[in-house]
Parts: structure tokens; sequence; C-alpha cells
């Protein structure tokens, strides 16, 4: 680690940024390139520059994770040998998310070597995106009806397919034999060549000839030396200890049962250095499981965003304080062959995801520094609603339906300084987009008939979370397409933090026997409260479906958790949220005790009755202090004392409870309430599917029984033990 500044600042930084450019050039080259609007428009990729060590030195960063499947990839190359046979142009092909390199299949990247004056090998690039479609038993790469890996469609470990900047022709043909979208998928295979080939390659020789190659390597080290330095930094303002939670991966395919699979993970803090401990239950013959790099980039994922985001250098020297572990393999956290992994990435890597992020989070909130207590937040959706269709299309051929709007559009949990932002999008995908309802329709057989935020979708809070979409569309042109369906996030919402509220969840149900056709007929548009028919529940894992004509698809994002206690959100805010839509007036009198008079106005005398009532509804009793906003929102419980003599305390109004070797939650004066979560959503206002078989889905809210102020929300299953509180101290 760099410790003395023994290089010119200057130049160190003009180094990096080139390198970064190079990046963000191979990423340009591919959205001017693609045919497919998976890219252009919603940008579903990432590019990634290495040196030979193979450390990241610059990357993309459209869709996080692939931080993590990248270095897989190039490592995997690497093992296989044979590198002092490469020449330039050659490249490689992989979506293997056991091998490297992928997410999950669909996931394909091109990897190449990058050589200086076309003789010296200095680099390696990497293009990743989601293809249109991989083959097998489901549309685009995602196969919730698959009992193996081998019916998820093709898959390649590092396969070398491409030589000369060009995929061998008969590669070409076997690829172009065996997936739904052939010309989509091969011109996309060709623009990531493209990105590899003819961008970095030519932008390296450049910037190398600036820096010379000894000085371009130099700088290279002394670049990732000063990322770890930062993030050592930072993880170091981090309270020493371990902290913990637990989170349930959804699977109710295969016709039942419907299963919530176990998984935990346990944060270290030590120092300047981070350590993620996940474990699960056995793999399933589902396409569920995930494996050890998409756990990698889920968890990367999750530190960047909550502590470097927006102001951090980006390469290899950020994974070295950090260590993850991810157990024995044969689990659904480090799967191995014949298990389905289709969507590695999604299911039990974005649990993950949410795991890190909370665990992050309970170290923030105790954070003496208010910068690093200003970074926690709630958790966003990271699941969500899709259904893939193949079939006939408008213009002769076939379409494959795959649009990533609903992942784009899910909320993203509040943080300790503002609400939620709406359709946030899930937490890797920092450089997406929501398709135009035009592109669609222009390339398949669909009409759009609404797009808009969901009410009541963010978790409640202080801050709120950010809310979701609703969308809804029918075929047009056609008469009926089928492929899978799939619902990451349906019955175990994302938890809120610091007394803020979980928010809703997402949902896909399709609507027959509609009035579509008479209401087009009549030139209305079919807005969803002008349409009838009948709402079909369905499993969230559906390996095969059938959409038909006049059918309405109804898809619904879920919100980001909130995060502070809601009866601290100021009534006019509650009020004006009413006003915008966000809320209704069930919702706001219920969670955030806020009553409105006839004109729309907040009826203070009302709202200080309603609050007092849910305050005294919480534990049992009239509260015997004030109800304060915390030091820091979301820091609803918080330490006081020196080594040795440390209390766990009320952030509301001081109320102690008990040693900080102890649990708050199970403390004489905190105040703990379990509700099946159906039926607290019911009360609220909020979405949530309902569960009907054990164990089940409940809320556990925790109060101080003194001010009555929310402490914790979790989302546990009904024969859950209680969560530890951190274990603070040098472990």
């Amino acid at each position: 680690m760099t410790t003395m500044r023994d290089y010119d600042v200057v130049t160190a930084e003009v180094h990096r940024k080139a390198v970064e450019n190079l990046t963000n050039e191979m990423a340009l080259a591919m959205v001017r390139t693609s045919t497919s609007p998976v890219v252009y428009e919603a940008k579903d990729f990432s590019t990634c520059f290495f040196d030979t060590v193979p450390d990241q030195l610059g990357f993309s960063g459209y869709v996080l994770f692939h931080i993590g499947s990248s270095r897989g990839g190039v490592r995997s190359i690497m093992e296989l040998g044979g590198i002092g046979d490469l020449k330039p142009g050659d490249g490689y092909i992989t979506n293997d998310p056991r091998a490297g390199g992928a997410m999950h299949q669909a996931d394909v990247g091109v990897i190449m070597p990058m050589f200086y004056k076309n003789d010296e090998l200095v680099g390696w690039g990497f293009a990743n995106m989601h293809v249109l479609d991989i083959g097998g038993v489901g549309v685009s790469g995602y196969a919730p009806g698959a009992r193996d890996v081998y019916q998820e469609g093709l898959r390649f470990p590092p396969v070398k397919i491409i030589k000369n900047g060009k995929i061998d022709s008969e590669w070409a043909r076997f690829i172009g034999a065996n997936v739904r979208a052939p010309a989509a998928v091969l011109s996309d295979i060709r623009s990531m060549i493209a990105a590899n080939n003819v961008v970095a390659n030519q932008r390296l020789n450049s910037i190398i000839d600036e820096f010379g190659l000894e000085g371009y390597r130099e700088l290279c080290e002394i670049n990732k030396n000063l990322s770890e330095e930062l993030l050592r930094e930072r993880i170091s303002r981090l309270p020493d200890g371990v902290y913990e939670s637990a989170d349930w991966n959804e699977f109710d395919g295969h016709d039942g049962p419907d299963q919530l699979l176990d998984m935990r993970l346990k944060m270290t803090v030590s120092g300047s250095d981070l350590r993620f401990e996940f474990s699960g239950v056995q793999q399933i013959d589902a396409f569920v499981n995930s494996a050890a790099d998409a756990m990698a980039g889920q968890t990367m994922t999750a530190i960047m965003v909550m502590m470097v985001y927006g102001d951090f250098p980006v390469n290899a020297g950020m994974w070295r304080p950090v260590t993850i572990d991810v157990g024995e393999p044969g689990t659904i956290v480090n799967s191995t062959d014949p298990a389905p992994c289709s969507n590695a990435h999604s299911e039990v890597g974005m649990r993950a995801c949410k795991l890190a992020k909370e665990t992050l989070s309970q170290a923030m909130a105790l954070s003496d520094d208010p910068e690093i207590r200003g970074r926690l937040a709630g958790q966003c959706q990271d699941g969500f609603p899709a259904v893939n269709l193949f079939g006939p299309n408008q213009f002769g051929g076939t379409s494959v339906v795959f649009y990533v709007d609903n992942a784009c559009g899910s909320g993203g949990g509040a943080q300790s300084i503002m609400d939620g932002q709406d359709a946030y999008g899930l937490t890797c995908m920092t450089g997406c987009g929501i398709a135009d309802v035009e592109t669609h329709e222009s390339m398949d057989p669909v009409l759009w008939l609404w797009r808009r935020l969901a009410p009541n979708s963010g978790g409640p809070g202080y801050f709120r979370g950010g809310g979701g979409i609703e969308q809804g569309f029918t075929l047009h042109y056609t008469d009926e397409m089928a492929g899978p369906g799939f619902n990451a996030c349906a019955e175990v919402p994302p938890r809120g933090f610091g007394g803020g509220y979980p928010a809703a969840s997402g949902t896909y149900y399709p609507v027959r026997n509609t009035n579509v056709t008479d209401l087009l007929a009549a030139g209305r548009l079919p807005t969803r409260d002008a349409l009838t028919g009948d709402d079909i529940t369905i499993r969230s894992k559906v390996g095969h479906m059938s959409v038909k004509r006049h059918e309405v698809q109804v898809w619904l994002s879920g919100g980001g958790g909130g995060v502070g206690d809601p009866l601290l959100r100021p009534a006019k805010r509650v009020a004006q949220d009413l006003a915008d839509g966000y809320v209704t007036a069930k919702h706001i009198r219920n969670a955030y005790g806020v009553v409105l008079d006839d004109g729309g106005e907040v009826d203070v005398e009302a709202t200080t009755k309603r609050r007092n009532e849910i305050r005294e509804e919480r534990i049992g009793r009239a509260p015997t202090a004030a109800l304060q906003p915390p030091a820091s929102v979301g820091a609803a419980v918080i330490l006081r004392g020196t080594n040795g003599s440390r209390q766990w305390v009320c952030g509301y109004c001081g109320e102690s409870f008990g040693t900080s070797t102890g649990n708050w939650r199970t403390a004489e004066a905190a105040v703990g309430r379990e509700y099946p979560i159906h039926e607290r959503y019911e009360h609220l206002d909020m979405y949530v599917k309902e569960r009907h078989e054990e164990p089940g889905v409940v809320l556990r809210e925790y109060y101080c029984g003194s001010c009555a102020g929310v402490l914790g929300v979790d989302v546990a299953t009904s024969d859950l033990e209680v969560l530890p509180a951190p274990a603070l101290g040098q472990p």
C-alpha cells in the first residue's frame, strides 16, 4: 500500500483517467453498434480492463456486479495456460457462472488479450452484455423450469472462438443454430469484439505511447495502491465487530412446495479489513443457485454503492481489504454442477447484496463519523418480476421479449439524508435505464397500456423508500406468445433501517376476459382504472406460460425500504406525498398517523391525536418520554459510554437497553411485537404476496418502551430466532 507520495500526483491522475476513459469508450462502442435495446437503451452491460496480473484497472460500471464476474473470467483464461501462443485479434467467449466470466448464462462475455505494438501482452479487455437469448428451456437466459444446468441453454467456459478479430465461422453457425434470435446474438458478440479489438487495443497503445511501457506499469500499481488506501481509510471508520443478518430466497416453482431458502451473512470489521462469510442451505434443482464469482460481484456492489460510489477510483485495489467466503461447495451460495444457475445473479445473488448492505448499515449507524453514518440506507427491492416471451411478431418473423423495465423501475432504499429514489433500479444497475415503450412497440408485437408509479410501494419512514413502477401491456398483431415468468421478491420484501419499515413487494399476473378490444374500438386508452377483467393469481416461478391476444400482463416493481420512524416525518410532507399520488389516505393514517381535513390540509389536532394513539398501540401504554428525532436519522439504537461500560441507548429519548454485550431487541426496556406480514401490510395498505405454507413470514417490530419510537423492523420467518445485535470490539 502507498505510504509515501514519491510520484507526481497529477501524472497518476491523468493515467487513471486515461484508463477509465478507455473502458468508457469501449462501452460507447457497444451502445453504438449493438442491435439490442437491452444494450443501447437499457444498458444492461459492462466493460472492464485488466493488466497481466490480472488486476482490474478500469471499469465502466453500467452494471456493477460484473466487477466480480469479469475478474473470474480473466483468471479462468490464465489458468487454462497457452497464453504465450495468443496473437492479436484472438479472443474468448464465456458465459458460465461457475467457470468464470458471467453472472448467469445470458450474460455473455468476450475477453481478448491486449498487445503493445502487436508484440508484448500488456493486458486484457472484457466486454459483457445480456444477449437476447442463449437457448435452452427458458427464454433470454432465464429458465425457472429447468431441473439441471444442462437444460438452461448454451454454456461456454472460456472458449477461444475469436481469431483475427472475428468469430470463427463454424462457431458462429453453431451458436446461431441454438438460440432464438441468432442475428441479434451474433451481432452483439461482434459488438463486444469491436469494443475490445478496435477500441481498447488501439486506445491502450496510445496511452502506453504517452507514458512509456515501464511508466505505464508503474502508474498502474500506484493507482491500485491509492484505491486500496482510500477504501481502507473508510473501513477504519466503522466500529470493529461482528454484524449478522438473515434473508430467504423464494422458490415456488416445479409445482411446489413453496420454499424459503435460508441464507445468512456474518460480516466482520477488523481495523481496515472487511470479511464477509456467507452460508446457505443445500443447493436445489432450480435456477436460483448462485456461484462464487456472482457472490463476489454482488458483495462488491454493496461495498461500492454504500461506501465509495461517486468519488472512488475503481480498480483492483479495492479488493485487497475485502475477503469473501462462500463456504463449502454444494449450497445455494456456492453451487456446483448439475444444479441450475440461470438466475444466479438476481435470486440468491441479490439476496447476498441485500445482506451485505444490511450489515454495512448496521456498522455505519454505530460509527462516530457523521459522513459514514450518512451513508446508511434501507434495502432496495433487488429482485424483479418478468415474463420472457417468444413467438411470431408483426414483421413475419419472431420476437424474443425480454424487458428489464421492472428491474430498472424498482424503488431505491431511503437514506439517512433523503427519500429513496423512485424507479431507482436494482442496486447493481447504476448506469441502466428504462427503455421507451415506443421502442418495445416498434420491435415486438406489444401495445403498452400504462406505466406509472405504484402508490404505497416505498417503505414508510422519516425518509420514505422510493416507489416502484406498475406497467400493463397486451399483445398486438399476434395471437399468442409463450415463455417463463418469474419474480424474486414477492413474499419477503426488502427491509427498512433504523425505525423505517419494509417496502412493498413486486408481482406479475395476467388479466383475462378483458375489455381491451372494446376500449380500443371506442378510442379509449385501456388504463388500469378503465380495464376490467379477471386478475389471475399465479406462482412466482412459472416454467412455461401462454399469453394470448387481448389478455393484459400487469407487472409491479416493488419499492425500497424506509429509514427512521415514520411518525417523525413532517405531516406537511406526508400530505404532499398524498397529493402527488405516492401514497393513499389509508396509508398515511395508519403508517404515518396523519389526518387531513376536507380541504386536504393537515388537521394538526387530529394528527397529534392519531400519532399518540399509534404510539400507545405500539407499547400497550402511554409513553413516558417524548419522541424526538435522533441526532442522525436511522441511528435509532446507538452506543454511549466508553469501552467496558458501553450501553445500547435509544436514539430518540436516551433510554438504556443494557450493556453492549447484550441484545437490545430482548432488553427489558424494549417492546417487541410480531405480526403476520400480510395482515400488517393490509393495515398499512401495502402489497405483499400472502404465503400459505409454513414457516410464515412475519414483521417483528421493536419499540422503545419509554418513547415508543421504532428501533427496528425485522422481516423474518415465523420460526427464526431473534436476530443478534452487533458484537462490538476487536474480533
